[in-house]
């Protein structure tokens, strides 16, 4: 079945249009789960996931799928009206392109505006009724809605990621909100355990974002995308680099040392010290930018996974 114009004239099909949809939210970062599944651990762990709390937690987890959807469509608007897509996936194989439903004409820029829109509605109702049914701290609810807005500003409107620093700072504070939100909605105040959590998993996609932004420094320059990558020297951004994977090899240390988690469970991330070491090799010597990058998804995965079997394991 197609969707059809009033003259009758075939138009994209109902089946391409679904899919479209589906890679505008960008379906494919699963990955933005993981910091809701952090927290369920670590609540599990207080005690704290019961019958009454399983409704308000279920409701966060629509509003953090509702919230990337709506993210990644306000990304990829921002990224085809100024054009930055067209020059940063110009050459790119068609199976690659199509991930860009706007570049190929699946999709209009009316129905992202409208998909979005939506999914950003559903998620903020989802977070509030959330907070209403778990009784949330008021400052809690107000990380929550501070996170919403940032993540639907972060290429339209005040285009946060266009701002020295804003899209480092935006993507730190979105998605170490993810993790922490519900774990202080449902528990009432954040835990050590949480915090040093919540940053691993902001400082974890920061380093993928980075290493993207080096393979499209071009196309953000011609746009007028002042990121880290545009910004800096050369050399300044390899130490960037360098200092990120710093950062999360002491936040991992920090963990397991001054928390309850027990030091031996640390076994469980030592995979994602290794894929991020590579990342670093790749970029920062190699300069091959687009492996890093693919690399940084790997360590998510990675790193996520290990932190929720530590948190499992856990007494």
């Amino acid at each position: 079945m197609t969707v059809t114009s009033a003259s009758g004239t075939a138009r994209v099909p109902i089946g391409a249009k679904i899919v479209g949809f589906l890679r505008l939210g960008k379906i494919r970062m699963y990955h933005h789960a993981y910091g809701w599944l952090l927290a369920v651990l670590l609540l599990r762990l207080e005690g704290l996931v019961t019958e009454r709390t399983a409704g308000g937690l279920a409701l966060l987890l629509v509003m953090v799928l509702a919230i990337q959807f709506s993210g990644g469509a306000f990304d990829d608007l921002g990224g085809f009206r100024d054009g930055s897509d067209a020059h940063n996936y110009a050459g790119r194989p068609p199976r690659t392109v199509a991930r860009k439903p706007l570049l190929t004409g699946v999709l209009t820029e009316s129905e992202a505006v409208a998909f979005g829109a939506a999914c950003w509605t559903v998620g903020v109702a989802a977070g509030l009724l959330a907070a209403y049914l778990l009784a949330a701290p008021p400052v809690a609810v107000v990380l929550l809605l501070a996170a919403q807005v940032a993540a639907a500003q972060y290429s339209v409107g005040l285009k946060l990621s266009y701002r020295p620093l804003g899209l480092e700072l935006t993507i730190f504070f979105v998605i170490s909100a993810i993790a922490l939100v519900p774990y202080w909605f449902v528990a009432g105040r954040p835990s050590a355990e949480i915090l040093l959590a919540s940053a691993l998993f902001g400082l974890w996609f920061l380093m993928i974002v980075n290493y993207g932004n080096a393979s499209d420094r071009e196309g953000d320059r011609a746009v007028s995308r002042h990121t880290l990558a545009v910004l800096l020297p050369a050399g300044w951004f390899r130490v960037l680099l360098t200092l990120l994977f710093t950062g999360s090899v002491t936040l991992l240390a920090l963990l397991f040392t001054t928390t309850r988690i027990d030091p031996v469970l640390a076994v469980t991330v030592v995979p994602v010290v290794v894929l991020h070491a590579a990342q670093l090799y790749h970029g920062v010597r190699g300069n091959d930018w687009r492996k890093a990058r693919f690399l940084g998804l790997s360590s998510v995965d990675a790193g996520c996974l290990g932190l929720a079997v530590a948190f499992f394991l856990a007494s």
